[in-house]
């Protein structure tokens, strides 16, 4: 994903508290030169920065680190009057003549780390800088140079460490050097966007040209040996992208690793964690997606005033893109899983409009920002058709490149490609929450001459919308389709002519629609557990996991803040009112819906041997129980309280699946129960 580190508004907010009027405008930056020094031992940044304004500058303001030292500050050799409050460091400039400003200061940044932290849909972790022996991350949120008001036209920026110590940050790097015990790199932007964010490290550097682009990857010794795999995939989706969108608008692209298990993209780089690195499908996923963020994101950044769009499409462009190219069925099941996951996940209590998205902040966000925001992404392209979706993509980013873009100015972008202005029907899907809610009934085939004729309803719940519906009706010669105009209200009669004895009639079987799976459609999964809103914690006499390990699972699983409750204590009304999570497995084996034949509750059951007989294994299961009662129960079995604090925090990544088997250090099994279609599938003949 890409940090947006929120920045302007709050910036602005920031200098009106410190008192002094703004300028109407502020006074363009002609460039700015960073130099820092980290000081690992004592988690010290040292810097300077000389930035030139313009003339016709009268309040000159930056924003620094609130608990930096600003040693002085200086115009042509002088030094000049300044107040540095609240994080703002502020000047007036003795003419109205171009000048430029050398600001000294010192700023410790060493945010805690955790060593083993939690899954968060925050990828930093809360982390927003931290200059540490293991690594360097200063986020550009920290604030650690001096951050003007306008973003330069040129940016360099110079890195000094300890030797052995890497930086790498935004630009070219036009130096590399170690002496005297210390290594030095220099980096340089033609054009610059944002603020800087900075990584340093102990690293082993590779380097690699490719379509005239520069790769490089700074890794630490243990994953060194994966430098040529990163570079080469690098290589191959950033050629891919340029044919999609056009040239890259970067000068370089680095991999850079993390000391901590972070996944985000920067401009000209992305930062990923060491424990990501080496997950072998990280390569074909998280990092197309954040070279896919160098056009949408960071070369193109997000108008925000009506919503953050470039998470929907980056995940449409990466995630799903990628599988569609690899096989019709990798992309159907994408589709499918990203409607049962915001049906698993949003709900009336945490559901808002798509132009309400800014950044991920729970899995119902990302199920919204992400998930919805791709599935109308893949409308719009279903409607106007390949050529012109990736035409109006590449003269966008002609257009707006290393400025800022809405979801306004996508759609007029699509528009004049497609020919037609699409603004009435695609704002519907921004500025509603939720989506429809359709579903086949009074369906009805009978002969019809020499053929059949297949009738029924599209029925549909509130709030009603306008749409196209899929129909696919399956004969004995094959299969018909059409997409019939759904209007908005509650039934929209349709029919089909046919030759051929019917067969079946599917609704949607191709998930081309973004609309709220129904109840039958959504299986048992961890994300049902992640989504529930009446969710009970159940501690069972054979918990093996201590209680705080189990809040924490808990908590790793966004229900931090449910009731917790000992077996005994669980009434016959709760445990049919409520979503239940058991540690353990409970004595009343009633209060659990049927278990599937090839899954076995009892003691080392399951096949795991000797793994299991040591107490290394875990077992996690999603039932859904049965109508008319509704909602789920979820098993958490660890045979230890070594295999709950090493297998439960890995669990929240299996968000599609309803049960996981782990022993020997990794997940050995897992899988989801088959659903119900009822509601869009309706077999056939029924004269």
């Amino acid at each position: 994903m890409r940090i947006f580190w929120v920045y302007g508004a709050i910036f602005l907010l920031l200098l009106i508290s410190a008192g002094g009027a703004l300028s109407a405008e502020p006074v363009p930056v002609q460039w700015q030169e960073i130099s820092v020094s980290l000081d690992p031992e004592h988690h010290l940044v040292v810097g300077e920065s000389m930035v030139s304004f313009a003339s016709g500058a009268k309040d000159v303001r930056f924003r620094l680190s609130e608990g930096a030292r600003v040693e002085s500050v200086r115009v042509g050799g002088k030094d000049v009057p300044y107040s540095f409050t609240g994080g703002v460091l502020s000047l007036e400039p003795q003419s109205r003549d171009a000048f430029t400003a050398t600001i000294t200061y010192r700023a410790s940044f060493n945010d805690p780390v955790s060593r083993h932290p939690a899954a968060s849909e925050d990828p930093s972790y809360g982390v927003n800088a931290a200059v540490t022996k293991e690594g360097t991350f200063l986020g550009g949120g920290a604030y650690w140079y001096p951050v003007p008001e306008h973003v330069p036209a040129r940016r360099k920026v110079t890195v000094a460490a300890p030797a052995g110590i890497e930086g790498v940050t935004a630009g070219a790097r036009i130096s590399r050097e170690t002496t005297g015990g210390v290594s030095r790199s220099v980096w340089q932007e033609t054009r610059p966007v944002g603020v800087l964010s900075l990584c340093a490290g102990p690293y082993l550097v590779e380097e690699k040209q490719t379509a005239g682009i520069t790769l490089y990857s700074y890794f630490y010794s243990s994953n060194a040996q994966l430098a040529p795999r990163y570079l080469d995939a690098a290589g191959r989706y950033l050629a891919l992208y340029q044919e999609l969108f056009g040239p890259y608008p970067f000068e370089k692209f680095a991999v850079v690793e993390n000391f901590f298990p972070t996944g985000y993209g920067f401009p000209s780089f992305t930062l990923l964690g060491g424990s990501v690195i080496r997950l072998p499908f990280i390569v074909d996923t998280s990092l197309p997606h954040e070279i896919a963020h160098s056009w949408w994101g960071n070369g193109i950044d997000v108008d925000m005033s009506g919503g953050n769009w470039c998470e929907g499409l980056v995940t449409y462009l990466a995630d799903y893109l990628l599988k569609e190219r690899r096989s019709p069925v990798e992309a159907l099941e994408y589709r499918r899983q990203l409607l049962i996951d915001y049906a698993s996940l949003v709900n009336p209590q945490n559901e808002f409009a798509l132009s309400g998205f800014a950044s991920r902040s729970g899995p119902a966000s990302r199920a919204i920002g992400y998930g919805k925001g791709a599935m109308v992404f893949h409308m719009i392209r279903s409607q106007i058709g390949e050529d012109s979706f990736f035409r109006a993509l590449r003269q966008l980013a002609q257009e707006r490149m290393y400025a800022a873009a809405s979801w306004s100015d996508l759609i007029a972008a699509f528009s004049r490609s497609a020919g037609r202005d699409l603004a009435p029907s695609l704002k519907v899907w921004l500025s509603r929450p939720g989506g429809p809610r359709l579903s086949l009934t009074q369906v009805n085939s009978r002969r019809e001459g020499e053929g059949w004729l297949v009738t029924g309803t599209i029925s549909q719940s509130p709030p009603l919308i306008e749409i196209g519906a899929p129909l696919r009706l399956e004969t004995g010669d094959g299969v018909i389709e059409k997409v019939v105009p759904v209007s908005a209200r509650t039934g929209t009669r349709f029919a089909f002519s046919t030759s051929s004895v019917p067969k079946r009639l599917l609704l949607d079987p191709d998930a081309s629609i973004f609309r709220i799976f129904s109840t039958g459609e959504i299986p048992a999964t961890v994300n049902s557990v992640k989504g529930s809103t009446n969710l009970v914690g159940v501690v069972t006499q054979n918990c093996q996991a201590q209680v705080g390990t189990f809040k924490a699972f808990l908590a790793s699983l966004s229900q931090g803040e449910v009731r917790l409750l000992d077996e005994a204590q669980l009434d016959s009304a709760r445990s049919i009112s409520h979503d239940l999570l058991f540690c353990g497995t409970p004595k009343n084996l009633s209060l659990l819906p049927p278990v599937p034949d090839d899954v076995d509750l009892g003691q080392g059951g399951s096949g795991e041997g000797a793994a299991v007989a040591r107490g290394d294994g875990l077992l996690f299961l999603v039932l859904k129980r049965q109508s008319p009662s509704k909602g789920v129960v979820a098993l958490f079995r660890p045979l230890s309280e070594v295999s709950a604090q090493q297998y439960g925090p890995k669990i929240t990544h299996y968000g599609k699946y309803g049960y996981l088997i782990f022993y020997g250090g990794v997940n050995r099994h897992k899988g989801t129960a088959p659903t119900s279609d009822a509601g869009v599938s309706v077999s056939l003949p029924m004269e």
